[in-house]
């Protein structure tokens, strides 16, 4: 086996690599002496990227340290990344850009870490010593929502402070027989070995980074990359959020159908009906999120430690609720059912988080 693997997903960047390659040669060798390779997964660039490479590789003399793979049709960066990782031999896998925005001489300090026994180090813009000067101001406004919405879903992924770093490095034991298990989409491939891969969360390490402007070619973030990372966070995070939206539809009922009983039926005042529709609704959502939602969990503490957490997690929605349903009904005169409804919407969010990473936190999450 040789030491380090560097896996490079290209499309469209026979530019930059002529210029990468050498400056890799040169930090590669000062680790390693001759113990690597560069392995380019090319989605059969027009620009004859491919070609490029060998040619590049024999003119430096590192053609036996390089390994080109083609693949037929534009098929993405995240499945060009397994691929990669399928082909390496390396003890360290590195992956990276190909477009010169990750500077290469940051593997020597990646490479250390590892020595030290991390298990997966990230390359990050947002800790000190980082910064990011190759985004325009709407792609920094896109990279930070995804993030915010990504940790916000994927509890695995909160331990990092830029999740969608494209350059980072693992041990192979991290996914040695998990990559049957990743079915990435889009290009963000660090997100699933943080949710599928077997490492402990005490063994992640970020390193600082000046994420780069690109010398040559485009950025291949479009609409459909956008919708891709969507669909892969929601996938990563089994659904649960709609899952959890859908229990909290039928809460609604329950809280609306108990309200209109308890204050038109049995003629109990607003402040009463209101929470007895509120717990009622609480109780209603534990017993469907704990059978449907979290089903698969493996959750942390017993049913009735749950419930207690439920209760206090809920408790920050419930009196966003509350307080919206006595403002409204008794400031604007709103009808009592329509100002309950809005409460319950604006408690939505803080509920969601709350139940994923407190109520039900995992047990065995990272191993």
């Amino acid at each position: 086996m040789t030491k380090i693997s560097v896996v490079l997903p290209t499309y469209n960047e026979a530019e930059n690599i002529k210029l990468l390659l050498p400056a890799l040669k040169k930090v590669l060798e000062d680790i390693t002496g001759k113990s690597y390779e560069i392995i380019i997964v090319d989605d059969n660039s027009p620009d004859n990227t491919a070609n490029i490479a060998k040619e590049t590789a024999r003119s430096i003399g590192i053609d036996n340290n390089l390994k080109v793979i083609v693949r037929e049709g534009k098929r993405g960066l995240a499945t060009a990344v397994i691929d990669g990782f399928k082909a390496s031999s390396g003890d360290y896998l590195v992956v990276m850009d190909a477009d010169l925005q990750h500077p290469p001489e940051k593997i020597k300090e990646i490479y250390l870490e590892l020595e030290r026994g991390a298990e997966i180090v990230v390359a990050s813009r947002f800790i000190k010593g980082g910064r990011d000067e190759g985004l325009s101001f709407a792609r920094k406004i896109f990279s930070k929502g995804a993030a915010l919405i990504g940790k916000l879903l994927v509890p695995q992924i909160r331990v990092l402070s830029d999740p969608m770093s494209g350059f980072f490095a693992l041990r192979r034991t991290v996914i040695e027989g998990r990559l049957d298990l990743m079915n990435p989409k889009g290009f963000k491939i660090l997100l699933e070995i943080m949710v599928k891969g077997k490492y402990s969360k005490d063994k992640v390490r970020e390193v600082p980074i000046v994420f780069g402007k690109r010398a040559y070619g485009e950025s291949k973030l479009g609409l459909k990359e956008i919708f891709d990372y969507l669909l892969h966070i929601l996938s990563l995070n089994e659904y649960r959020i709609l899952k959890f939206m859908a229990v909290g539809i039928s809460g609604i009922f329950v809280n609306e159908g108990v309200l209109w009983l308890a204050h038109y039926k049995v003629a109990l005042p607003v402040y009463l009906s209101g929470l007895l529709a509120i717990e009622t609704s609480i109780l209603s959502n534990f017993a469907l999120n704990s059978l449907v939602t979290f089903r698969k969990e493996r959750a942390k503490g017993t049913v009735l430690t749950r419930l207690a957490k439920y209760h206090l997690a809920t408790a920050i929605g419930a009196f966003i609720n509350y307080a919206t349903l006595l403002l409204l009904t008794h400031l604007l005169r709103l009808n009592p059912l329509v100002a309950n409804l809005i409460g319950i919407l604006l408690g939505f969010l803080a509920n969601y988080t709350l139940s994923e990473h407190y109520v039900w936190e995992r047990v065995g999450r990272y191993e």
